[in-house]
Order: C-alpha cells, then structure tokens, then sequence
C-alpha cells in the first residue's frame, strides 16, 4: 500500500503540471487561430486515444487523450488540401480557403504558431507575479550591518543599525535595491532618507545628501545588510508585477545561456532531465514544501517549456517559425518533400534526445542498479 501511494504522491503532482502547462501552450496556439479566423477541428491535451471530450458549436472538438505527455492543436487545411471520406485528397474551395492554416498570411501562422510559446512565457510570469503578491518576498534587510571605516558611508555619518528608507525618494525596501541604485550612476550627489534608533530619543528620521562623485561602484560604498537572513516584505500589486517581470526575464537569459553551453559542450549532460526527472523534483517538490512551490516550479517549468519551444528545430514551434521565414523571404513555401524530410529530421532529433535523458534519468533512479 505505501508503494502504491508513493507513486501517486510523485506522479498526480507531476500530471497535474503537465496538464496545465500543455493546456496553457495549446490554447495559446488555439485563440490566436480563432482570432485569424481558422476553423480549429481538435484541441487535445495528451495523445492517441480519446477518453472524454465534447464538441462546441464552433465544431472545435475538446479531449482529453490517453498518453498525456503534450497535446495538440489540429486546425483545418493545414496542408491546403483536405481529404474526403473515401481518403483521397481533394483541394480546398474558395469559402473553405477562407478558414484554411495553410491559406491566411506568412504574417498571420507565424502569429499562430508563437503564440503557444508566447502564451507559456507569460503564463509563467503572471503565476510568480500573484504568488509574489500573495506570499509577499525575502529580500536583504535595508538595515545596515556594519559600515567600513574611511568609506564614503562612513564619511557621511551613516551607523550600523540605522535603516534606509528611500533613495531620491523612491523607496528602497531591501538592500540590492539600495545598491542598484548606487551602481546606476554612483558620479552624483544622492539623497538618502534613513532611520536610526536611538535609546534616548526613539527612532529618528533623518535626510542625507550623499557625495558619491568619488565612488567608482556600489561595492565601494562601504555598507553591508545586517545578518546573514533576509527579511520578509509584503508585496503591493505594482512591486509584484515588476519583480516578476524582473524575475522571469533573469530566468528567460539564464535557460538561452543554459541551452547554448549545452550546444557547446560547456555545460554537462547530467544537467538535463527528462520526464522522469520532472515526476521527481514535482513529487518531492510537493511533499516536502507544499501546494505554493509546486505552483511556484510549474510557472518555471511553463516558461522553459516556452523557451524549449522556440528552438528551430523541425516539429517545435521555432522550427515552423523558421520555414515561416523561408517562405517569407522567397515569397513561396518550401516543397512538401523538404518540409517532410525536414521534419522527420526533426523528429528523429527530439527523439534521440527524449531516449538520451530518459535512459539517464533512469541510470542516476538506480533502475538499472
């Protein structure tokens, strides 16, 4: 029995993210395509055989498949004919061209097939924005820790124990907030507003014209946070916005310069994981931290998977933009029999990668042990 409810407490987590994020990718693609006015035949998350579903009036059909590693957006035209019931092939007429992938504009399948990344990305940040906002954040204390002697901190009275309040009157609520804004322009005079205790008076607020004309980097200001723990703010929606932005956008870079080392041998294979890997982290992410961080690492994995999206490679989303592209530039598609080898080339790709980090992910399980 506790093997059994051990598999469940690994695998429901990690279905539950793999169900969110496809659903997220696939309507991306989805609205963007009934915006452009491409009748949309099936929207499924997982692949082969229908377990549920249910038909709207637009005649888009609505399942939920057996293997529910992906899913999928299949739209009608997609190769500008159609085939009839007896399975020959048959051009499209003129009001179906009208509804028909393969007939709207470079302009317009290029919009549909990055929107499933697009929406992936954003996806992501908007659920760290109202996790943000809903947990508040843990940032450096704004209170000084020590100050070093003969530094321009020092030079201008600044104490250990006093706490900064504001920069030119922005508020500065943690201490890489007051040392960006050091290090944005140190060859200028600053107004600091800080707060210092004192045992006879109470706390004292107090304005500080800073010279920092003399300060080469922020590092050279002289002043350290107080204790090695950081200390939990509350989060307004404006600030949680911001910081997730800020926080998608340094994890945005850090997967592009993840991916290239990768390519370039930098970066070890034991760095990748596959779906088993996945099953793992979300299984103990959700055991040992909870509901918020399984929330928290399904956003990241939402905007990696916007960004694995993007590679151009045949089959991915980023491969399609590509041939997009070509065609744009030639002003003519490229031929079905190189759109195929392509593709299967592609496949072949994706597959021989799926098969590499599965078979490690199950080496590193101890499968084989």
């Amino acid at each position: 029995m506790s093997w059994v409810l051990t598999v469940l407490a690994y695998s429901l987590p990690f279905l539950g993210v793999v169900l969110v994020i496809t659903l997220v990718h696939e309507f991306g693609h989805f609205i963007v395509a009934r915006r452009c006015g491409v009748r949309v035949e099936a929207f499924s998350v997982g692949f082969g055989r229908e377990l549920i579903g249910f038909t709207d009036r637009h005649g888009t059909r609505f399942k939920l498949s057996l293997l529910p590693l992906g899913g999928y957006v299949k739209m009608f035209g997609e190769q500008g004919f159609v085939r009839d019931a007896n399975g020959r092939i048959r051009l499209l007429d003129r009001h179906e061209r009208e509804r028909s992938f393969f007939h709207k504009s470079v302009g317009e399948r290029a919009a549909i097939v990055f929107a499933g990344p697009l929406v992936n990305i954003v996806f992501g940040g908007v659920v760290l924005a109202l996790l943000i906002f809903a947990k508040g954040m843990n940032v450096p204390s704004p209170t000084i820790g020590s100050v070093a002697a003969g530094s321009p901190a020092a030079v201008a009275g600044l104490q250990a124990g006093d706490r900064i309040l504001a920069i030119d009157g922005q508020a500065a609520n943690n201490m890489d907030a007051i040392l960006d804004a050091i290090a944005r322009d140190p060859d200028r005079l600053l107004s600091l507003e800080m707060r210092r205790g004192d045992r006879r008076r109470g706390d004292r607020d107090m304005l500080l014209q800073l010279d920092l004309r003399s300060v080469a980097a922020a590092t050279e200001f002289g002043i350290t946070p107080a204790g090695p723990h950081p200390e939990h703010i509350a989060v307004g929606p404006a600030m949680a916005i911001v910081e997730s932005a800020r926080l998608t956008g340094q994890f945005v870079a850090s997967n592009v310069v993840a991916i290239g080392e990768i390519i370039t041998g930098e970066r070890h294979f034991d760095d990748l994981g596959g779906p088993i890997r996945i099953a793992e982290v979300s299984g103990e992410t959700f055991i040992e931290l909870g509901f918020g961080a399984l929330v928290l690492l399904m956003a990241l994995l939402s905007v990696n998977i916007g960004i694995v999206n993007l590679l151009p490679i045949p089959v991915l989303d980023g491969g399609h933009l590509v041939f997009l592209a070509i065609e744009a530039g030639r002003s003519r598609p490229l031929s079905p029999r190189v759109l195929k080898f392509c593709s299967l080339g592609g496949l072949l790709t994706i597959l021989v990668v799926f098969v590499l980090i599965t078979g490690h992910d199950l080496v590193r399980f101890g499968l084989f042990d």
